[in-house]
């Protein structure tokens, strides 16, 4: 699985002799048969064919022909083999088609993945039993469950005169809603086990609305407030169910804080305090080390200008870098590596979708350290 120490070796890579192909190929089979994404996939290779090296080409090729399982969603490959580079991840989460050539591997779209996908809890339960499961990046991690005590419930009908007046019934129906309490608390107990240490950054609930709402109510604080929605589902539903309905909310999630974090960045920065927007002044920010929330929208590239010497990066065309007189080269795709720059710095990067706000701002914004 792809990991946060995988994208590190990705960022610190650098070839100055050979080009480093970057490939991302979307291979969801419930949109396209195999066949389709093969000739996907020979089209994205044809736009890079006077660009990349052969020996590059024919690697990829042989990798989805003899290698790939296609089991996955998604699969993003590096290629570098004049420096022995060669790395490809297989994705359980979908990604954007795309073909990049350059210095570096292109690791926009993967940090995005990371962003999106990162690791999180779903909890089924219902007044007997509970289901625990753990995905990050669209796999199940692990997964545990616990049954309680049976709760047995009486037929409607039939009653004696002393339980319908509310004497066996009625403690019946006590016995039965004392048991399930039970229940629900070994369910928030074996909860709070399972993600301590941080393992579940966001959780999210199954069941029906009031059992969920009482079991919620259970949980310790500090995991009540890492609830980020639920959904009804019965407890005997499968794996890729749990997960399909679980990355529905994900995703609404994710939008949200986009949202917030855009209209956050734009506001601190017409009052001057810390937040950009904008590229010139983003890739100052980025320079001086100051970015804590790098805002980029999908697909957003730019060209830039970096100083061989000092490594400042500009977004106006120069010869010569105005702080140190070092030599100025052309850079493609600056925001990827504005990206690089700021995981570097300890940063975190947010590849926003859809956000008008963001569009009109420049496509690209940042919160600031200070």
């Amino acid at each position: 699985m792809f990991s946060e120490e995988d994208l590190q070796e990705l960022v610190d890579f650098h070839s100055e002799e050979a080009p480093v192909l970057s490939l991302y190929l979307d291979v969801d089979p419930t949109k396209r048969t195999t066949d389709e994404y093969k000739l996907v996939l020979r089209g994205l290779l044809k736009e890079v064919s006077g660009q990349a090296w052969r020996k590059d080409i024919a690697a990829v090729e042989r990798y989805f022909d003899h290698e790939y399982d296609w089991q996955g969603k998604g699969v993003a490959v590096f290629s570098c083999l004049e420096q022995d580079f060669w790395r490809a991840y297989p994705l359980a989460v979908p990604v954007e088609n795309h073909v990049y050539v350059g210095d570096r591997p292109y690791i926009k779209p993967l940090t995005d993945v990371l962003d999106t996908y990162e690791r999180y809890g779903v909890v089924l339960v219902d007044q007997e039993a509970a289901r625990l499961f753990l995905f990050q990046l669209g796999e199940l991690q692990e997964t545990i469950g616990t049954i309680g005590e049976e709760v047995k419930r009486l037929k409607h009908g039939g009653g004696s005169a002393a339980g319908r007046r509310g004497g066996v019934t009625g403690r019946t129906g006590r016995r039965e809603e004392e048991i399930a309490q039970r229940n629900l608390k070994e369910a928030a107990e074996l909860t709070a086990r399972f993600c301590a240490g941080g393992r579940c950054s966001r959780i999210i609930l199954g069941g029906t609305e009031q059992t969920v709402a009482l079991f919620q109510e259970m949980l310790p604080k500090e995991l009540q407030e890492q609830v980020v929605g639920s959904f009804p589902i019965v407890m005997t539903a499968s794996e890729t169910e749990v997960l399909d309905r679980s990355l529905e909310i994900i995703a609404e999630v994710e939008r949200e804080r986009e949202k917030k974090l855009v209209e956050s960045a734009i506001t601190t920065a017409a009052k001057g305090g810390a937040g950009v927007i904008g590229l010139a002044d983003t890739l100052g920010a980025v320079y001086e080390g100051r970015v804590h929330i790098l805002l980029v929208d999908e697909g957003y590239k730019a060209t830039g200008y970096r100083c061989e010497q000092c490594g400042y990066i500009s977004a106006q065309a120069r010869t010569k870098c105005p702080f140190c007189d070092g030599k100025v080269k052309q850079i493609d795709d600056a925001v990827d590596l504005i990206v690089r720059e700021v995981i570097d710095q300890g940063g975190q990067v947010e590849v926003v979708r859809d956000n008008p706000p963001l569009e009109k701002a420049g496509h690209i914004a940042a919160l600031l350290r200070y």
